[in-house]
């Protein structure tokens, strides 16, 4: 301490103040006798900077937290998928532009991975090839195993969706699913384009549920997120149908 420190310091064997509260203190009695000393609490202190979290952290936490409200439960996932996952299980052809090296980021090791139970896999080449039982006529062409089994950095978490339908038995439903994980591109490099970025979604399976019931989930969602304003446009989305562009108001 310095001269002006023990100047301002008044020890408790002075018998004058007390500075805090001990067991000692209490057994003997003394705190009936003695005053505590008094502490300014308006008087400056130094500011302090504790560590917080990244913005995108506070982002997720808060949209994890308004699905979580809505009773949905979180999807898990790696992010490394094969291209079975990530493209034929959702109906994309083995020729799909998206499927090449300009979108999407392939890996060279491990190059392949495992595919699912033979019975998926045969329900989801069928249904490329000719249909199956869907009433679709399917892509006409030839499906390849191989094609199927490259692995790739996962370009949208609607992977995790397919997987946890493939999973649910009926005594799981109603059911109600989200996820929010990273996805890669292959896209330029630009100010407000990075080969990763973050998307979230939700699935609700249910026989008595509908389209509105859709707009009502996304406009909560959006309304819990801060944004009142809502508003829906018709949009063509080769996995949905009908589906719609959703915009706020900021």
């Amino acid at each position: 301490l310095t001269e002006l420190g023990r100047s301002l310091v008044i020890m408790p064997v002075e018998n004058k103040y007390l500075e805090a509260l001990t067991p000692a203190v209490l057994k003997s009695g003394s705190w009936k006798k003695t005053p505590f000393r008094h502490y300014d609490l308006k008087s400056l202190v130094p500011r302090i900077h504790p560590g917080k979290k990244h913005p995108i952290n506070q982002a997720i936490d808060a949209m994890r937290r308004i699905w979580l409200d809505m009773g949905f439960k979180e999807m898990y996932g790696s992010i490394i998928q094969t291209s079975f996952w990530n493209f034929d299980a959702l109906f994309v052809p083995q020729d799909h532009p998206a499927r090449d090296m300009q979108d999407t980021l392939f890996l060279k090791n491990p190059e392949k991975g495992s595919l699912p139970q033979n019975d998926i896999v045969e329900k989801v080449s069928k249904t490329h090839e000719n249909g199956w039982n869907t009433g679709s006529k399917g892509w006409r062409y030839d499906w390849q195993e191989k094609e199927a089994r490259l692995n790739v950095l996962r370009t949208h978490t609607t992977v995790l969706s397919a997987q946890t339908i493939s999973k649910l038995k009926n005594a799981d439903l109603p059911g109600k699913f989200f996820s929010i994980g990273k996805v890669f591109r292959n896209e330029a490099l630009d100010w407000s384009h990075l080969f990763e970025f973050y998307q979230s979604e939700g699935i609700v399976v249910d026989e008595n549920v509908s389209f509105k019931h859709l707009l009502g989930y996304l406009k909560e969602f959006f309304k819990k997120m801060g944004f009142e304003k809502v508003r829906f446009r018709p949009g063509y989305f080769p996995y949905t149908e009908c589906s719609v562009e959703v915009d706020v108001f900021h």
